[in-house]
């Protein structure tokens, strides 16, 4: 009768430690199946026109960044907020051309608020993996006001009914005078560049900027216009708008 209950146990311990053994194996091979990545990357990230981290209210803050994610891009937020007490603050998600990449460039003009407080900020530009993995980095902002800087009014673009001829009109004010306009556009992995120094321009602190670019060769989709302003003083001023393109 003993013997027969030693040998009970000792199949009944023999099964639990087939369990076990089972239970560990499934899961290790469970974690196995799961791919791990490493978290996302971000790379020169610029704030403010050639990183100056600088704005003015009333203007677009540049913001730009490299980033990559072996487990994919889910989402990007960038958030900006007073250093102390109250004042401009922003909180953004972007997904739009990002989501399921594993390399972007995130590039942003912001407008800040002409009533925007004057004075120091802090900003997070944070990114989420498609496993929830995240990187945040951190950058300063100043709020400055300028009334020399370059401004534009009425800046407004327009595609004509072809798909391949981009209107462009804005009125520019430049009290040191004009130096030279700049038209990116971008989007889809297309991109043009034209620089303007028209002698009707060029000295000018009031302008009438009216141009048509040929955008014949940009594939359908979403694009961004960006219009820079130089003035002769060596101050820049950047604006943005957008098209799409059937």
């Amino acid at each position: 009768m003993t013997q027969t209950i030693k040998l009970s146990r000792m199949k009944t311990m023999k099964q639990f430690l087939c369990l076990l053994i089972f239970t560990g194996t499934f899961f290790t091979a469970c974690k196995k199946d799961d791919p791990e990545y490493m978290p996302p990357v971000i790379d020169g990230l610029e704030v403010g026109l050639r990183n100056s981290k600088i704005a003015h209210p009333g203007s677009d803050l540049h913001i730009e960044a490299q980033i990559s994610a072996p487990g994919t891009i889910k989402s990007v937020v960038l958030s900006i907020h007073p250093e102390n007490g109250s004042g401009w603050e922003l909180n953004t998600t972007y997904t739009e051309d990002l989501e399921g990449l594993k390399n972007a460039e995130f590039h942003k003009h912001v407008d800040v608020p002409a009533e925007a407080p004057l004075g120091d900020y802090h900003g997070h530009l944070k990114v989420t993996d498609q496993s929830g993995q995240v990187t945040e980095v951190e950058f300063e902002l100043v709020l400055v006001s300028d009334p020399t800087l370059p401004s534009v009014t009425g800046f407004e673009v327009g595609l004509n009914a072809a798909g391949n001829d981009l209107h462009l009109e804005a009125m520019v004010n430049a009290p040191n005078k004009i130096a030279d306009i700049e038209v990116e556009i971008h989007g889809n992995g297309w991109e043009k560049e034209v620089s303007y120094t028209d002698q009707a321009m060029v000295g000018q602190s009031t302008y009438n900027f009216h141009k048509h670019i040929n955008v014949a060769e940009a594939p359908a989709g979403h694009y961004h216009v960006h219009l820079k302003v130089t003035d002769q003083s060596g101050k820049e001023n950047e604006f943005e708008e957008h098209f799409d393109k059937p």
